[in-house]
C-alpha cells in the first residue's frame, strides 16, 4: 500500500478524537485530497481489485476511511473523505465485473427508456447556438472502460434528431462532432434519423443535414417534418430511386403548407418496403404510390377522394388507419369497388385544420375486424344542426353504419367531445352532446367496460352530463 494510503490514517490515529486540531486537519484534508486524485484515477480506468488479496486491502482501507470520517467533525474535511469513500466503495461495485454482452444490454436498457434516446442536435430556447444532447453521451463519461463498450457499440450511435431552427449560426465544432458521432454508427447499422428543416426557400440544407442524406440507405425509420414541400427537392438534389431506401420501414413525412393539394411524394415513389407510414397529405389520385401488403399502419391528417375503398383495396394487410380528415374530391362516377378490409384500429376525425370529414368516406367499405374505435366529434358533426330523425345521414352516423353493418365485435370505443362547446354553454353540456352521445353508442355491439366518452367511462359521463356537472368535476 503507498504512503499516501496510509498518510490519513495514521494522522487521525495519532491522537485522540478528543483532541483533534485544525492544523492536523488541515494536513488530513490535503492527505485526502491526494487520494482523491488517485482513485479518481482508478474508477476512470475501472482499476478493480485483480486477485483476493488485493480486494481485503482495499476493504480494509474502506474500513479506516469510514473511521476517519465517523471521527471527523470538520465539515471541509469530511466532505474530502466522503468523495474518497464512494470512489474506493465503486472499486467493488459488481458493475464493474459484469461481461461487456450483459453491460451492453444495460445500456441498451437505458436508452430504450430515456426521454432522449437517440442523440439530438438542436437549437435549446433562449439561447443562441446549438448542442449536442442524449442519454449515450453519459456514458461515456463515467470511465474509459464503460466508454469504450458505449462507443464500440454502433446501435447506440444510430439514433440521430436534428433540429434546425430559425436564422441561427450552425456550430462548426458541433458539426465535427456529430459528424465523429455519425462515423460511430459504423457503415451497415440501420439508422433512425428525425429531420426538421424550416427552411427560407432556397436555401441550402445544413451539413449535418447532408451527412444524414448521404446515409439514406441506411435509413430504417425517417421522420422529416419540412415548412415548404419543396424543400425534399433541396434536401435530395438528386434524382432517389429504391436504392436510396432498402431498409425503410416506417416513414413519418410532414409539412406546413396546408393550402397546398396533396402531391406525389418523391420518397414513396421509390416504393420503400414501409409498415408503417404517416402523411399530412395524400390525394387518392397518388395513393397507388403506398400499394403494398407490407403496410400495417397508416396515419393521414387529409385524405381527398371518392371513397377509402381503393385506398384499403390497396393495402389488404393494413392493421391500423388514423383519418383525420377526409375531403370528397375526385370522379364522383367513379366505380368503387366493394372492399373488406382487415382493419382492427380505426383513428377517425381530430385534425385542427381540416375540422371536417365529408360524407362519402365510407362507401363501399366493411370492416369485420374492426376491435378498437376512436372518433372525435367535433369533427364529425355540427351539434346545433344535429337532429335525430337525420342522424343517420351525419358523417357520425355513416361511420355508425359501416360499424354495424360490418358486424364486428368491438372491444373499446372511445368518442371525443367538443370542450370549446361546454365552456360557450358556461360549463355546461350542450342539450344535443347528449343527444348525439346516446344516439352513437345506442344499439352498438361493444364491451360495456370498454365504451368512453374522452376519458370517460359512458355510464360515467351520461350521469354527469346529465346532471349538468362542470367538466373540471370527473375530467
Amino acid at each position: 500500500m503507498s504512503e499516501a494510503n496510509v498518510l490519513p490514517h495514521s494522522l487521525l490515529y495519532s491522537r485522540s478524537s478528543t483532541s483533534l486540531e485544525s492544523p492536523m486537519y488541515s494536513s488530513l484534508e490535503t492527505a485526502y485530497q491526494a487520494l482523491h486524485t488517485e482513485f479518481l484515477a482508478k474508477s476512470r480506468h475501472n482499476d478493480i481489485p485483480d486477485s483476493p488479496v488485493a480486494r481485503t486491502r482495499l476493504c480494509a482501507l474502506i474500513a479506516r476511511t469510514r473511521s476517519d470520517m465517523g471521527a471527523c467533525s470538520e465539515s471541509t474535511t469530511c466532505s474530502e473523505i466522503s468523495r474518497v469513500l464512494e470512489l474506493q466503495e465503486s472499486l467493488l461495485a459488481p458493475i464493474r465485473t459484469l461481461p461487456s454482452d450483459v453491460l451492453i444490454d444495460i445500456f441498451q436498457l437505458v436508452i430504450e427508456t430515456s426521454n432522449k434516446p437517440g442523440i439530438t442536435y438542436s437549437w435549446p430556447f433562449l439561447k443562441p447556438t446549438f448542442h449536442l444532447s442524449g442519454c449515450i453521451f453519459l456514458f461515456t463519461w463515467i470511465c474509459f472502460w464503460w466508454r469504450d463498450q458505449a462507443v464500440s457499440y454502433s446501435t447506440f450511435w444510430s439514433r440521430i434528431k436534428v433540429n434546425c431552427g430559425f436564422q441561427v449560426a450552425l456550430s462548426t465544432e458541433l458539426t465535427v462532432f456529430l459528424n465523429e458521432c455519425i462515423l460511430r454508427s459504423g457503415v451497415s447499422v440501420p439508422m433512425s434519423i428525425e429531420i426538421f428543416t424550416p427552411l427560407p426557400k432556397y436555401q441550402s440544407p445544413p451539413a449535418v443535414v447532408t451527412m444524414l442524406v448521404a446515409r439514406a440507405h441506411r435509413w430504417r425509420q425517417a421522420t422529416l417534418s419540412f415548412t415548404y414541400l419543396h424543400d425534399i427537392d433541396i434536401i435530395f438534389p438528386f434524382k432517389l430511386s429504391s436504392a436510396h431506401f432498402p431498409l425503410l420501414k416506417d416513414l413519418s413525412f410532414q409539412w406546413d403548407e396546408y393550402w397546398i393539394d396533396p402531391v406525389l411524394n418523391p420518397i414513396l415513389e421509390c416504393r420503400p418496403p414501409l409498415q408503417k407510414l404517416k402523411l399530412s397529405k395524400l390525394s387518392e389520385s397518388y395513393a397507388d404510390v403506398i400499394a403494398s401488403r407490407n403496410l400495417k399502419f397508416l396515419e393521414l391528417d387529409r385524405y381527398s377522394g371518392v371513397s377509402l375503398a381503393r385506398l384499403l383495396c390497396m393495402c389488404p394487410c393494413l392493421e391500423s388507419l388514423t383519418l383525420r380528415s377526409f375531403r370528397f374530391g375526385g370522379n364522383p362516377d367513379a366505380k368503387q369497388i366493394p372492399c373488406q378490409s382487415s382493419l382492427s384500429n380505426l383513428t377517425i376525425g381530430g385534425h385542427m385544420d381540416y375540422h371536417y370529414i365529408d360524407n362519402g368516406v365510407w362507401d363501399c367499405v366493411t370492416l369485420p375486424k374492426l376491435a378498437r374505435l376512436h372518433a372525435t366529434l367535433v369533427d364529425l358533426v355540427d351539434y346545433d344542426q344535429w337532429e335525430g330523425a337525420s342522424a343517420a345521414a351525419t358523417p357520425l352516423g355513416k361511420l355508425k353504419e359501416v360499424v354495424k353493418r360490418s358486424e364486428c365485435a368491438l372491444e373499446y370505443v372511445k368518442l371525443e367531445t367538443l370542450v370549446e362547446d361546454y365552456e360557450e354553454n358556461n360549463g355546461a353540456w350542450p342539450e344535443s352532446v347528449l343527444e348525439i352521445v346516446e344516439y352513437f353508442f345506442k344499439d352498438l355491439s361493444v364491451k360495456a367496460e370498454g365504451r368512453f366518452v374522452g376519458n370517460i367511462a359512458l355510464q360515467d359521463w351520461k350521469d354527469y352530463a346529465s346532471k349538468q356537472v362542470p367538466l373540471y368535476r370527473y375530467h
